[in-house]
């Protein structure tokens, strides 16, 4: 396996030619492993997170050798290379059903990390596609086919996911669904290159704002008694960026005393920058291609789409041992 580094970005993409036949010649192992752990016969789309996820992660790594290999370059590359994400543009599921990839993909993320539960659900694995009105009852841009503005992912959480996925079922043939990224560190780079910046990172590093909670994320979160967690936006540990504008927005609304104008500067400068700024990362995840994400640094959109056969699959995890 090969890494290369774009020129300008901060995806690194990794060559996993070599690993194409690990689903066919570990599936077996594999499954077996999953069914002993969750005591029978799980579908992909009921899993969740692992009683034990280290007891599990031996299980597939004495199952599972070369996804092992696998998983073991991929957290070397964000341990050595530091990028914002990681691309595999063919992972070796192409050939296997919908629940085989589900399997395989969370199997992979039990190797690298602790997989979380999508709140307020129990299910790790959670589908990206345009529901045509079919709602789950979780407001969220993975439900439609709109453009998904710049966010990081669990920003109200005391500790949010480091890493996420996207794998792509089905990539759209519509020419949207284009994946977006800024690198956080490049962005604070470039909000400290004018005064209205550098007072902005000044601002969003050291006022905590209030975010609103959803309900069901409220036993999940320190929640103040006003019903809002309070976090900087950009912070010198990590996460290094919590960005949800539209919780903040309806924070500060019912916050009046947090809506100064100092922070509506702030949160100007940096909605400019993002709208307008350089440095922007398009890529399209193809069809078996996954794209990991570093969640604490990175912030991550989608391009509008008409295709309604995409579909991803998203699974947030921690470091393993986080929590």
């Amino acid at each position: 396996m090969t890494a290369v580094r774009p020129a300008r970005t901060s995806v690194v993409q990794l060559d996993a030619d070599d690993e194409r036949s690990w689903w066919a010649l570990e599936k077996d192992s594999i499954l077996a492993a999953l069914a002993d752990h969750y005591s029978g016969e799980v579908a992909g789309e009921a899993l969740i997170p692992p009683r034990e996820p280290a007891d599990l992660r031996t299980r597939f790594q004495e199952a599972a050798p070369r996804l092992t290999a696998l998983t073991e370059r991929i957290r070397r590359t964000f341990d050595e290379d530091q990028p914002a994400a990681v691309m595999i543009p063919k992972l070796g599921l192409n050939a296997a059903g919908v629940d085989e990839k589900r399997k395989g993909t969370f199997a992979l993320a039990v190797l690298l990390g602790d997989p979380t539960a999508n709140i307020p659900f129990d299910n790790v694995l959670w589908d990206v596609k345009n529901k045509s009105g079919e709602k789950s009852g979780h407001a969220s841009f993975s439900e439609s086919d709109r453009k998904a503005v710049y966010h990081t992912d669990s920003a109200s959480l005391p500790i949010p996911e480091h890493f996420f996925f996207l794998y792509a079922v089905r990539a759209a043939n519509c020419g949207g669904g284009i994946s977006l990224l800024r690198d956080g560190r490049i962005l604070k780079q470039q909000l400290e290159q004018t005064s209205e910046g550098r007072e902005a990172v000044r601002v969003l590093s050291q006022t905590k704002l209030p975010k609103r909670m959803p309900e069901a994320f409220k036993k999940h979160a320190d929640v103040a008694d006003d019903g809002n967690f309070y976090a900087p936006v950009i912070s010198d540990v990590e996460p290094m960026w919590r960005w949800r504008e539209k919780g903040l927005r309806k924070g500060l609304a019912a916050n009046p005393e947090y809506d100064t104008p100092e922070v509506r500067q702030a949160l100007t400068t940096l909605t400019d920058l993002l709208d307008n700024g350089t440095d922007e990362i398009r890529t399209v995840i193809p069809t078996d291609g996954i794209l990991i994400v570093d969640n604490h640094i990175t912030l991550h959109g989608r391009t509008a789409f008409t295709d309604p056969e995409r579909h991803l699959l998203r699974l947030r995890f921690h470091k393993p041992g986080t929590l």
